[in-house]
């Protein structure tokens, strides 16, 4: 009597089936029954997507946060970045710091290539209870 093989592949696995001619039939239809009751159901929620975030979005929460209170190198800032989730071009991250820099919110300390971000000390307010000058 002739066999016959068939091969059966789902997302989760990949089965062979041998069977005689006239059993064929009625095999793969209990190998498919067996493979629909075998897939695992997921029970658990799926996960929202991410929120999109802009690099320099990122690299403020890493200030407000006060992780730049302690000096930090480019690529400090960019491992944080990465570790929380970020994965963001070292240029781009760069370009944020540099302009942090200038609007005043990191000071930049070292030379070309080897600069260290650090978020300046807090300056005082001036005080309201300073003499006028101009009465006296």
């Amino acid at each position: 009597m002739e066999t016959i093989k068939v091969r059966i592949t789902t997302p989760t696995a990949t089965v062979e089936v041998e069977a005689p001619a006239d059993k064929i039939e009625e095999a793969v239809k209990n190998v498919l029954n067996a493979l629909k009751t075998a897939e695992p159901q997921s029970t658990t929620k799926p996960t929202p997507p991410r929120k999109l975030i802009t690099c320099r979005k990122a690299v403020e929460e890493l200030v407000n946060s006060g992780w730049l209170k302690t000096g930090r190198s480019l690529s400090e800032v960019v491992a944080e970045l990465e570790r929380r989730g970020f994965l963001y071009d070292t240029t781009a991250v760069a370009h944020v710091l540099l302009d942090l820099v200038r609007l005043g919110l990191l000071e930049r300390v070292g030379e070309p290539r080897r600069y260290v971000y650090v978020q300046p000390a807090k300056r005082p307010e001036p005080s309201s209870q300073i003499a006028d000058d101009s009465t006296r």
